[in-house]
């Protein structure tokens, strides 16, 4: 018995060991000082085939971080996400299986950060799993509860249905002046999007930014969205006339979660406002901080000029 549980003790601390070179080899690879994300995509109702390695680009201009580029999460452990400080979702789709699940729950408890864009949030909420350009693919999938206590806010068809208008530009509004990702933020900056309405929220959200929701984007009775199958949920196309939040953060577990409503293509994601709070976002959820100086106001799809 000794002899077994001496045994197993040995193995344990070589595997540890092994694990252990294996992230700090897999860290040299990187660039030195960098924050190392790890985009999740391969799936998604919106356009992910240019929105994701727009997301890439986004960041490497700031000069602050390296990105890896996963496209299919299902096979996802803990040892795929050990060297990384942050995650960003770009995906919605299919849920990964348990062991990929947990290896982002536990990701994030443990101190390191997500950051979901957009579609992201109608991921693993219980509703159809769309494909490209929002076909229904008749796929049914309890959802995952602990992924909206992750990213603090999912849709729903349950009352009050979640939904958006018309897609157009607005504005949006800085609620928490005083966050490192708003700090210093104009009052206000222009989106040109869909205006997600109804969301359901968990406990523990901190909302950073909102935007009116204005009854004169409503759909025209002739153009409003179809039923295209049974399983297709009831959601509500009606703009809510209120003040919608558009930017929050969580604080789960020991991590940070962000998540931004906006996102829904690349002309979207490269407008200023947006541009910026992703990459501060980023930032933020990596590290706790924008480190100063923090990326200007502008659009980071092109680097700045002294970097060129």
């Amino acid at each position: 018995m000794k002899r077994t549980i001496l045994f197993l003790i040995l193995v344990t601390a070589t595997q540890s060991l092994v694990s252990q070179t294996s992230v700090a080899n897999r860290v040299s690879l990187f660039r030195k000082g960098a924050i190392r994300v790890l985009i999740l995509s391969g799936q998604n109702n919106h356009d992910w085939r240019t929105t994701t390695p727009f997301l890439e680009r986004l960041l490497l201009n700031t000069g602050r971080f390296d990105v890896r580029i996963n496209e299919e999460p299902v096979g996802m452990t803990s040892d795929t996400l050990a060297v990384y400080d942050v995650v960003v979702l770009d995906y919605n789709g299919p849920r990964w299986g348990q062991t990929a699940e947990n290896a982002l729950a536990d990701f994030v408890r443990l101190g390191k950060g997500l950051v979901a864009v957009h579609g992201a949030n109608w991921a693993f909420s219980g509703l159809v799993v769309l494909a490209d350009h929002h076909v229904p693919t008749g796929i049914m999938e309890p959802a995952w509860p602990e992924y909206k206590s992750m990213i603090g806010g999912v849709w729903s068809d349950q009352n009050p249905a979640s939904g958006h208008g018309q897609r157009h530009t607005f504005l949006v509004k800085i609620s928490d002046v005083h966050n490192p990702i708003t700090a210093r933020f104009p009052e206000t900056f222009e989106a040109d999007d869909e205006l997600y309405h109804n969301m359901h929220m968990s406990d523990g959200v901190h909302i950073l930014a909102t935007a009116y929701d204005d009854l004169k984007y409503d759909f025209p009775q002739q153009e409003k969205p179809a039923n295209p199958a049974t399983n297709w949920p009831h959601l509500d196309s009606n703009p809510t006339g209120k003040n919608e939040p558009m930017l929050w953060t969580v604080n789960y577990g020991r991590g940070r979660t962000v998540y931004t409503t906006l996102g829904h293509d690349v002309k979207a994601m490269g407008m200023p406002g947006l541009s910026t709070i992703f990459v501060r976002s980023v930032e933020w959820a990596a590290t706790g901080a924008v480190q100063e100086p923090e990326p200007e106001f502008r659009s980071w799809a092109e680097p700045p000029a002294r970097q060129q």
